[in-house]
């Protein structure tokens, strides 16, 4: 057995109870730790390098960087591997707590939070070896992989670029429902940014070398540690290669480097490795803050669909989103939108009876519903189709381009077997809110980024217009169903779809409603920060920021897949572009930035 192995076996033999962990120790965020803790963590750190135990698990590290990059073992491994060196950590100094960092707190200005100060873990490096020359690890000497000094050097010459933001995490954490899928999201997305921001040391296989790095993989665990605890019936024993290409896993697996460990070891990490995190409040106040965006857009639905006496209409059901939809990312309903959607039971029963895709079952039941019988077994395919293509819209160019020409000619057509088919009478505004119920999360997400391609690209794709269309004639002063409205927009020639103008998009999106003061206000208190008048803050600082792509060396170096990689970049992005639309909408990363900058004039 490795020394390594012992000193895990003996650390979680000492904690276990009848096979239970009797004190799990705490995880603070390093900003927590008290001035004393602090320094003991720093001095402990440096024993660590003078001992030794640095470069065994920096090559550790290296040894294996082929086998724990780009495979589902990734999370768990490096769960292993950090509390490897919290053990290591507490063999000097027992009683102090091994802290992580919390960096979606800084993402939207990395450069400016306190851990890159002398107080705590030093800045950029200088010189021509880019050696960190302030804080506890000035001028350290490192023999892993070659002698060299601590290097460091921001991807952005003296700044970093920023991070993802807690909205992105948390909307990562509530959309993937299989571990695989989890995994390999951190992997590709958020995990390489912090890395490569910090780069020297931390951009190579010795990245451990640099005490970043375990209080940034603290952070990764910590995200995997948060996604079980949402289901924490199943998720502490769940494993698999969803979004991986490996062969079948499973959780009696060893973990590469700790050979007489198993996957199963470390899924739980409030029993064997016994330990639990302390949350830093970037969660509790991105949660109240989603909340709050989720409550105004149903008092908004409600109030819209009201009766002209104040009272709910027949029709006051607001519409429900598929369930892979984030409402966070829909948009409030305009207040002349009524409903006619069914039930998500209905939805699903539709979806079943008809062979028809689940997310398009709203669609295709609200044609249905509004004049003229079921959908056409050609209409119902061509719905299919298009569903299948908007998916295919966040791959590379060859794809989006391929995906823009099917559509042209499914949008067409399925507009007129199934869309227009159904508008009869006074069944007009019904089937106008059933469309824009259904597409309130592809507005949200995908009009923007469409609006950054080339016209080249997306000359003849009528998607983005269609719909861009439908919320101007919806919202327009000239009504719904005149020559101006709704209907005069799809009969003037669905042939000439691109000629319908977005100029609904920006009224659209300022109908979901600003965040209010008293909510920003909670989140300065979650976060425990000095308050800030966010309405004087410079506009350009209180948008949450784009995250710069990696580069293609960075996924060829970890066996990643660059092309999942950039897909979710884009998803990110639209993401990000749909919550800095949100009038008011304060993140908390951008509520820490503007503390730190402004707090102390207050």
């Amino acid at each position: 057995m490795s020394k390594s192995s012992i000193l895990l076996a003996a650390l979680c033999l000492s904690s276990l109870v009848n096979g239970q962990c009797a004190n799990p120790k705490p995880r603070p965020e390093i900003r927590s730790l008290s001035p004393d803790e602090r320094a003991r963590f720093f001095r402990a750190l440096d024993q660590l390098r003078t001992n030794g135990e640095l470069d065994r698990l920096s090559k550790l590290h290296v040894d294996n960087a082929d086998a724990i990059h780009g495979h589902p073992v990734f999370l768990a491994f490096h769960r292993l591997f950090v509390n490897d060196f919290a053990a290591a950590i507490n063999k000097v100094d027992p009683s102090l707590p091994v802290p992580y960092w919390d960096w979606s707190l800084d993402a939207t200005n990395p450069i400016a939070s306190d851990v890159f100060t002398g107080d705590y873990l030093g800045g950029n490096g200088a010189g021509p070896q880019n050696c960190v020359q302030n804080g506890p690890f000035a001028n350290w000497q490192m023999d892993i992989d070659s002698p060299h000094c601590l290097a460091r050097k921001f991807n952005q010459g003296n700044s970093i670029a920023p991070f993802w933001p807690p909205e992105a995490l948390l909307s990562m954490q509530k959309t993937c429902n299989q571990y695989g899928a989890l995994s390999s999201g951190i992997e590709n997305g958020c995990h390489g940014a912090v890395h490569l921001g910090i780069s020297g040391d931390m951009s190579t296989m010795f990245a451990p070398n640099d005490p970043f790095f375990f209080l940034h993989h603290g952070m990764v665990d910590k995200l995997w540690y948060d996604w079980q605890l949402m289901d924490s019936s199943t998720r502490f024993q769940m494993y698999d290669n969803v979004n991986y290409n490996d062969p079948s896993v499973s959780s009696n697996d060893p973990i590469p480097g700790y050979p007489n460990m198993h996957v199963g070891d470390v899924l739980d990490p409030r029993n064997g490795l016994c330990y639990v995190y302390v949350d830093s409040g970037s969660g509790a106040a991105t949660k109240r803050l989603m909340q709050e965006v989720d409550r105004q857009s149903a008092q908004r639905n409600a109030i819209s669909a009201a009766g002209p006496n104040g009272s709910p209409s027949s029709a006051a059901t607001p519409p429900t989103p598929p369930a892979s939809a984030d409402p966070r990312l829909q948009l409030a309903a305009p207040q002349t939108m009524a409903s006619t959607m069914p039930s998500p039971q209905q939805q699903q029963q539709i979806a079943d009876a008809r062979n028809i895709n689940p997310a398009s079952a709203a669609i295709a039941a609200a044609a249905s519903a509004s004049g003229n019988g079921n959908p056409t077994a050609e209409s119902t395919a061509q719905l299919n189709d298009m569903t299948s293509q908007i998916s295919r819209l966040s791959g590379n160019s060859d794809a989006r381009a391929g995906a823009s020409a099917a559509l042209h000619n499914q949008q067409v057509n399925f507009l007129q077997n199934t869309i227009l088919n159904g508008l009869s009478g006074n069944r007009g505004i019904d089937m106008a809110s059933a469309i824009l119920g259904r597409h309130h999360r592809f507005l949200r997400r995908h009009v923007n980024a469409l609006a950054r391609r080339d016209d080249a690209e997306i000359k003849g794709m009528g998607l983005d217009d269609i719909l861009t269309g439908l919320t101007t004639g919806l919202l327009g002063n000239q009504g719904l169903l005149g020559k101006d409205g709704l209907v005069g927009h799809l009969l003037q020639g669905l042939g000439h779809v691109v000629e319908v103008l977005p100029q609904g998009l920006s009224e659209t999106l300022k109908a979901v409603g600003s965040i209010a003061d008293n909510v920003t206000s909670d989140v300065f208190n979650i976060l425990k920060l000095p308050k800030v008048d966010m309405s004087k803050v410079p506009e350009n600082e209180r948008r949450i920021p784009y995250v710069a792509k990696l580069p293609d060396w960075w996924y060829q170096r970890n066996n990643l897949n660059a092309t999942y990689a950039n897909q979710l970049h884009d998803q990110m992005h639209n993401m990000i572009d749909g919550f800095n639309s949100i009038p008011g909408y304060v993140s908390p990363a951008v509520a820490y930035y503007a503390a730190k900058k402004y707090g102390a004039a207050k």
